[in-house]
């Protein structure tokens, strides 16, 4: 039976039918027409739950006078001064987008995250984990060639990487190189997209770069897990070794040692399976994201989504390789494990059948032990009820009986011999019935 208080937590129909239609508006974009700049953060969240970091922003809310973010919700946008300032909290991180209009100063001389007061940058700042510097800026009449020397200039480098979007009409730049600040640079040229489609592709450009550094996260962990089944896999090739040449040790020990590389490769899944997992659906979002923009090529210049996927998908390779070698080593394991097994059940049953034959041999011993101690027996019963006879004998003879004792003794020995026989055989049958 649920208590009151139980039943009075439990979310009823209607409102998980509205929490879930919400969830298809829950994150709007945000929309400035070009030229803007942005500033794009992302937080790891660590030990932190999402209520503290949604408490968090409430403050700066309240502080800039701006309503605070609903009880349980992901996604809040608030006008922050000259910003527009949007946070949204997803499994393991918090993402921080400013957009500021216009472009008084030079591309990339002032961020967007300069016009917050410097407490709030602080804090935005906090634990770091991706920024990222955006300028859209409108298309000049010049050819391709010249806006690429344009992009080289404003990123402030000879090697760039970019392509057109939204059907020629924008294009995207980067060095894919952080700054003094820790920021990566992308530039967005609006070569007449619009309003709404620069907002979309600001998003997909800001989630491709979130989402690529969150896989990234992965290959650390795939790197040291590598390591670690680079020291499990030769020991599981020695105890199968030893299995193969039937050594020196012991099966109890063998046994042993496969416990032990079980036990540190099923921890080594456990403790990596979450990261692969998150890896993998954060590589589909970039991978969507990718599509989504459906870049061109531009020129002789090498394009944006083929230097992203040089690096994200042999890193995303080296995580599946390691999650596929730790599973084939846990089935080697559990092989090698049965094989074990197997050998110690046959010794087990050659040891069984040993006893029994040993047991039958001194059953069998025991049988003809028997047969002589009964033998002895039946001679030993006879010698005295002869002698009893002979006593009784002698005494009729002394109350005055014409009886010879001696000869009939002698008469009586073998008689007596044949009825104790006789006797011993029934009793004998009378037992093995």
């Amino acid at each position: 039976m649920n208590s009151p208080d139980t039943d009075a937590r439990k979310t009823s129909p209607h409102e998980t039918r509205n929490a879930l239609s919400n969830e298809w508006h829950a994150r709007p974009l945000l929309s400035l027409p070009a030229p803007l700049r942005c500033t794009h953060l992302v937080r790891l969240r660590s030990d932190l739950r999402i209520d503290e970091r949604r408490d968090e922003f409430a403050v700066i809310c309240r502080d800039q006078g701006q309503a605070e973010p609903a009880h349980g919700s992901r996604h809040h946008a608030i006008q922050a001064g000259h910003c527009l300032l949007k946070w949204e909290g997803h499994t393991e991180a918090d993402a921080y987008t400013l957009l500021v209009s216009g472009n008084s100063e030079p591309p990339f001389g002032t961020t967007a995250l300069s016009f917050l007061d410097e407490s709030v940058r602080t804090t935005l700042q906090r634990e770091l984990f991706v920024g990222v510097q955006v300028e859209v800026v409108p298309c000049s009449d010049s050819d391709g060639e010249q806006r690429q020397e344009r992009a080289r200039a404003l990123l402030g480098t000879r090697e760039i990487y970019g392509g057109s979007v939204s059907e020629l009409r924008g294009e995207i730049w980067s060095s894919f190189r952080l700054d003094g600040e820790g920021f990566v640079r992308l530039l967005l040229m609006d070569c007449g997209m619009g309003e709404a489609r620069v907002a979309r592709n600001l998003q997909r450009l800001l989630e491709i770069e979130s989402y690529r550094m969150l896989a990234m996260l992965a290959l650390p962990a795939a790197r040291d897990v590598m390591a670690t089944l680079g020291q499990l896999e030769p020991e599981l090739d020695e105890v199968m070794a030893e299995l193969a040449r039937k050594t020196s040790p012991t099966q109890e020990a063998l046994l042993e040692r496969l416990s032990d590389i079980a036990a540190r490769a099923e921890h080594l899944a456990a403790v990596n399976a979450y990261r692969f997992a998150a890896a993998r659906a954060y590589q589909g979002i970039v991978d969507k994201r990718l599509a989504e923009l459906a870049e061109a090529k531009i020129a002789s210049a090498p394009r944006y989504t083929t230097f992203l996927q040089k690096s994200l998908l042999p890193a995303m390779r080296t995580c599946d390789a390691a999650e596929r070698r730790t599973r084939e080593l846990a089935q080697r394991v559990t092989r090698a494990t049965q094989l074990l097994n197997s050998m110690v059940d046959l010794d087990q049953k050659k040891q069984n059948q040993a006893i029994l034959e040993s047991m039958a041999e001194r059953a069998n011993l025991q049988l003809r032990l028997q047969q002589s101690v009964e033998g002895f027996s039946i001679f030993a019963i006879t010698y005295y009820a002869v002698g009893l006879v002979g006593y009784l004998l002698k005494s009729a003879k002394s109350l005055g009986a014409p009886v010879d004792p001696t000869l009939l003794t002698g008469i009586s020995a073998p008689i007596v011999l044949a009825v104790v026989w006789l006797s011993v055989r029934r009793v004998k049958k009378h037992i093995t019935r």
